[in-house]
């Protein structure tokens, strides 16, 4: 596994077609933005597992081969329509010395 170390607004490029931003970090929690074709599968690991599982279980049960999971292109188009969420910029409390 490579191990990057990144900041708000800054990117990592994975092949020619892929690119992760780091919009938001709030705590222990990092909002990501990702710049793929439309083609490109893009699911949450928790999820992907689970429909795997799921993908295990129902082709034992049905002695049917066991294949990764393919959503249509045209969900894909969908979620593409929208919005773009940019990243707030940081902002110092104007408040403080106002005493």
């Amino acid at each position: 596994m490579l191990v990057l170390s990144r900041r708000l607004n800054e990117s990592v490029q994975i092949g020619d077609d892929v690119e992760v931003t780091i919009i938001d970090v709030r705590g222990d929690v990092v909002r990501l933005g990702i710049k793929a074709p439309q083609t490109t599968q893009i699911w949450r690991k928790e999820l992907w597992d689970a429909i795997v599982e799921e993908n295990k279980k129902a082709a034992q049960k049905s002695k049917v081969p066991v294949t990764i999971p393919q959503l249509p292109v045209s969900v894909f188009s969908k979620l593409s329509k929208l919005k773009t969420v940019r990243p707030k910029k940081q902002e110092k409390n104007s408040q403080e010395g106002a005493d």
